[in-house]
């Protein structure tokens, strides 16, 4: 991603890592998997697990071309090795639709920006992606431990468009770094200097609390 966030994790409290597979906070309803890793499943190699996966507890709404669609969990921020932002929400018990991003900003730190370029939908396990444009805008404490409301609008090439809405609950976001490498230190940023930018090969800095590292 390119220069961004990076404050928020500096002071964010990390799960276990053993918490990574179900990010989401208390009573998310429902955790959304980590894109890319099969329920029940991790991947063997640090390289290949997220660099910082975030849930924060709340709800969600759901809607395309203008028709309501289920949502039933919080929210999930996944930073991957490769410095892409994955956004995601659980529709159904079986099926997650994710927003994804190479670029963001964050003029203020309560306030952050993720430009899309990608909607993922996955259903019992397949997945199917599609260029969009839009973005996904997050408010939050300036600390990044609570986010407030996130909305993303992702519009396909045929202009048909899904909008997302989350409404956190007042409770703290929980994060944890499962790709961190052996021995690194639990409080480091994800990656990336602040006011640096990571682009695929540099990580995100995170947004106040979600982000890039």
């Amino acid at each position: 991603m390119r220069p961004t966030v990076t404050a928020l994790l500096a002071g964010l409290a990390l799960a276990p890592l053993s918490a990574a597979a179900q990010p989401a906070a208390p009573d998310t309803s429902r955790a959304v998997p980590i894109p890319g890793v099969s329920p029940g499943t991790r991947p063997g190699n640090a390289a290949e697990m997220p660099r910082v996966v975030i849930g924060a507890p709340g709800r969600c709404e759901l809607s395309t071309a203008g028709r309501s669609q289920p949502c039933t969990s919080g929210l999930v921020y996944v930073q991957h090795q490769n410095g892409t932002v994955l956004i995601s929400v659980q529709s159904t018990p079986t099926s997650t639709i994710g927003f994804q991003g190479n670029s963001d900003t964050q003029p203020r730190p309560e306030e952050y920006t993720l430009n899309l370029s990608r909607m993922h939908t996955s259903v019992n396990g397949t997945t199917a992606a599609k260029s969009v444009s839009g973005t996904c805008q997050i408010s939050m404490t300036a600390d990044g431990q609570t986010w407030h409301r996130a909305t993303c609008r992702a519009r396909d090439g045929n202009g048909m468009e899904t909008v997302m809405s989350f409404t956190g609950d007042g409770r703290q976001v929980t994060a944890a770094r499962p790709g961190a490498q052996p021995g690194a230190p639990s409080g480091a940023q994800p990656g990336g200097q602040p006011g640096h930018g990571g682009g695929a090969s540099g990580a995100k800095p995170a947004p106040a609390a979600p982000p890039k590292g």
